[in-house]
């Protein structure tokens, strides 16, 4: 079972402070209540024409990968990674 708490707790830990707070350019939603055993994840970019969204258990399409890479955006890119690296250490057994 999916531990959203144990999820929030680690996504936290992977981004930083820095990131979640003081990056005014970047908007990171977290909706856990849309789906029972899963979180939708929404990335809304200055200069980004239309949010990220994706469920985080399939992460991000690779078309969604490429299109960040043609438009310069690697630190979207670290996001997404901690994003997927949360949800693999929420889901680890203790």
């Amino acid at each position: 079972m999916f531990d959203k708490d144990r999820f929030h707790n680690q996504l936290a830990l992977n981004l930083g402070y820095q990131r979640i707070v003081n990056d005014k350019r970047i908007n990171i939603c977290i909706d856990d209540e849309q789906y029972s055993d899963d979180v939708m994840i929404s990335i809304k970019i200055d200069g980004f024409s239309s949010p990220i969204c994706y469920k985080v258990s399939e992460g991000l399409s690779q078309n969604g990968l490429d299109c960040l890479d043609e438009n310069g955006y690697d630190d979207i890119k670290i996001i997404i990674d901690a994003v997927h690296q949360a949800y693999i250490q929420a889901n680890k057994a203790f």
